[in-house]
C-alpha cells in the first residue's frame, strides 16, 4: 500500500449503507468479514456472490472457527 490510487480499483458504497453502519457497533471480527464482502461484492460490482469460510479466512487471516462464529 505504497500509494494507492482510485484508478487502481475502488469500492463504491452507497450513502445509506455508510450512514447506517455508522450508528452500529460492530466488533473488528465483524468489521474484517464486513469489508471481505464488500470487496467480494461492491468491489466487482455485483450485487451478491457466493463467499466461502475459506475465502474469508485468507483475506482477513482469521481463524477458521472466528470466522465460522462470526458469519452466523
Amino acid at each position: 500500500m505504497a500509494n494507492p490510487q482510485a484508478e487502481d480499483g475502488h469500492i463504491d458504497i452507497a450513502n445509506e449503507i455508510a450512514d447506517n453502519l455508522a450508528k452500529i457497533r460492530l466488533s473488528g471480527e465483524e468489521m474484517q468479514v464486513l469489508w471481505v464482502i464488500f470487496r467480494k461484492t461492491y468491489g466487482w460490482h455485483k450485487k451478491e456472490d457466493w463467499i466461502s469460510n475459506s475465502q474469508i479466512v485468507e483475506m482477513t487471516g482469521l481463524h477458521k472457527a472466528h470466522v465460522s462464529r462470526t458469519v452466523r
